[in-house]
């Protein structure tokens, strides 16, 4: 009866041994870790009869269970046990009061060729167990099951860490093959979610991005969990069990050679274990985001200097040319645009303490109402000491359009003549290398504005006569001449005033000056907008109308013989002659000037105080 028994359980261990060797046979990469250890509980119930049973894994000094096992799939909850916990002891089993394995009564400890531990089942034990755990051949089972799972086991990492490499791979030629921050971001989040994709992937980075990449926030450290902040600040990877959300928080960070860039936060469920493996995956990932990410950044960077070089040297020699002041406003506009992409910008002057002139350069929101209120409000900064201003997200209630504000100064001799408003609808728009480009910029700029203005002063000098401040003889000559060179119509007057040497002779000359002044100060009133005024010689004047109609200019002649003796103190009057022409008419200069000066003595030899028409004369 003795040989009996020892055959049949002979019997067992040899059925036992051969189905395990055909599992091993079908072993290949591809064939999941659960599904082979599931069959091989199932082959193990089959042979011992055994109703239930439950195989758990071994690893970081915790059993745990498998997940695709039906006690997980019924969510009754994914617990982990050390090797010592009392579950695994025969006598707890009998009495245990943890509903999870509560059906156990009996448990196996499978270790490996070294008595490490590797699984471990637990099941309630059928009668041909109890009969067969009583012999040796127990032993031989056991070492078996430790040859089977251990082979399972290593293959199974194998499986892993090729596609933990594969995945390296990939991402690492990915992250050698772009400078775009978001790419490499995004392939780092595609890495990681696909790896653990039972778990959370959060991004927390320190610089914002303005690429496609959308999966992050930007690193609080006012806010963030004292592990990630840790992580952070060390360069070291961190594991939290986080209790008040009940998970554990992997920080991995993003780190290259010259700084760290932000945290790679794994929340996995409460109480997980991560492997080595993992972690070093983790690590590897991050670490090679972060050399990435300060190679894109630097690339970037050498770049941005390039082009920032560019349009300092474009800029400086622009402005080292011959031109005028709007010429030069606008040129400086055009830069500002196209390397700052502001939505509104202004050239603002100072014209008194109090008052300012908008170059016609600004764009058109400097015309309204909303945009003068930004004006005085960044007027009224400067005048209180500030030296330039960069707001990058604006909060103040009545100017909130516009979260963006740059505005810098333009000054000459360390004095302040004016400024530059740089504004755009986004928060934190323009960055601090943009606000110190911008900066320089206008330093180079303010030199070339203040000689363009002091050219302009001297020029006007030259070009005005310093008593009546109406422009001389000779600029009108050139004005004239180019427009005629153009052919362009017009009309030319010319204004004496009458008996002007009475003035001098009853008054003195200074009331003769200030008669003069009186009278040019009436036909700058009139005149502007509609041509320029010159003294002749003595109290001669002439008038130019470009592209003026004769009835034009008849009524302008009107405007003088009427209002010149209401604004002259003593009153005065004046002769005038005036004198159309086209480009039909074929007149040059001199024939325009002789015409007008003929009607203009016409006017004085027919009573004064009168308008005369050249073309009138000749009918």
């Amino acid at each position: 009866m003795r040989v009996m028994e020892m055959n049949v359980h002979e019997m067992t261990l040899y059925e036992m041994k051969c189905s395990i060797f055909d599992l091993l046979s079908n072993l290949d990469h591809e064939y999941p870790l659960e599904k082979m250890l599931v069959e091989f509980k199932e082959l193990f119930m089959s042979l011992f009869e055994i109703k239930d049973a439950e195989i758990l894994l071994y690893d970081n000094n915790r059993f745990t269970p498998l997940f695709n096992t039906t006690s997980y799939q019924n969510n009754r909850g994914l617990e982990t046990y050390t090797k010592d916990h009392p579950i695994f002891n025969v006598s707890f089993i009998s009495h245990a009061s943890d509903r999870e394995y509560e059906f156990a009564d009996d448990s196996l400890i499978i270790r490996d060729v070294h008595l490490a531990p590797l699984a471990a089942l637990l099941f309630r034990a059928s009668e041909k167990w109890h009969a067969f755990a009583q012999t040796p051949h127990l032993k031989v089972l056991k070492k078996a099951f430790g040859t089977f799972i251990g082979q399972v086991i290593q293959m199974h990492k194998i499986s892993e860490n090729e596609k933990a490499y594969r995945h390296l791979f990939e991402v690492a030629e990915l992250f050698n093959s772009t400078m775009e921050s978001d790419v490499i971001l995004e392939g780092l989040m595609e890495a990681v979610c696909g790896s653990f994709p039972a778990y959370k992937v959060n991004l927390l980075l320190s610089n914002e991005q303005k690429g496609k990449t959308n999966e992050y926030r930007l690193f609080d450290y006012a806010n963030e969990r004292a592990s990630a902040v840790d992580a952070f600040l060390s360069g070291d990877l961190t594991i939290e069990n986080a209790v008040d959300i009940a998970s554990s928080l992997l920080n991995a960070p993003i780190r290259g050679r010259q700084g760290i860039y932000g945290i790679l936060q794994i929340t996995a469920p409460k109480n997980t274990e991560f492997t080595v493996a993992q972690k070093s995956f983790i690590r590897s990932m991050a670490n090679g985001a972060g050399n990435a990410l300060e190679n894109a950044s630097l690339y970037d960077q050498s770049h941005r200097l390039v082009d920032d070089l560019r349009l300092v040297n474009e800029a400086s020699r622009e402005l080292n040319s011959n031109l005028d002041l709007d010429e030069m406003i606008a040129f400086l506009k055009v830069q500002f645009m196209n390397a700052f992409c502001p939505h509104e910008m202004a050239f603002i002057f100072y014209e008194d303490q109090c008052n300012y002139s908008i170059s016609p350069s600004s764009t058109p929101l400097f015309k309204e109402t909303a945009g003068k209120r930004y004006i005085d409000s960044v007027s009224a900064r400067f005048r209180n000491g500030e030296e330039a201003i960069f707001d990058a997200n604006i909060q103040e209630g009545n100017i909130n359009e516009f979260k963006s504000l740059v505005a810098l100064p333009i000054s000459n001799g360390g004095e302040v003549i004016g400024f530059v408003i740089l504004m755009h609808r986004e928060e934190y728009f323009f960055s601090f290398d943009s606000y110190k480009l911008m900066r320089s910029l206008i330093g180079h700029s303010s030199l070339a504005i203040s000689n363009i203005m002091l050219r302009d002063q001297l020029q006007e000098l030259v070009n005005k006569d310093h008593l009546t401040k109406l422009f001389t003889r000779s600029y009108l000559d050139e004005i004239v001449t180019a427009s005629i060179d153009r052919e362009e119509s017009g009309v030319f007057i010319l204004l004496d005033v009458d008996d002007f040497k009475l003035v001098n002779d009853s008054y003195g000359h200074t009331t003769g000056d200030m008669v003069l002044r009186q009278i040019s100060a009436l036909i700058l009133s009139i005149v502007e907008g509609r041509g320029i005024a010159s003294r002749w010689g003595g109290e001669e004047i002439a008038i130019f109308m470009p592209s003026a109609t004769v009835e034009e200019g008849l009524d302008l002649a009107k405007q003088l013989v009427i209002g010149i003796p209401e604004a002259t103190d003593p009153t005065v009057t004046v002769s005038i002659g005036l004198s159309g022409w086209s480009p039909t008419d074929g007149k040059s200069y001199k024939e325009l000037f002789q015409a007008t000066d003929h009607a203009l003595y016409h006017a004085k030899n027919h009573g004064k105080n009168r308008f005369v028409l050249h073309e009138q004369l000749q009918r």
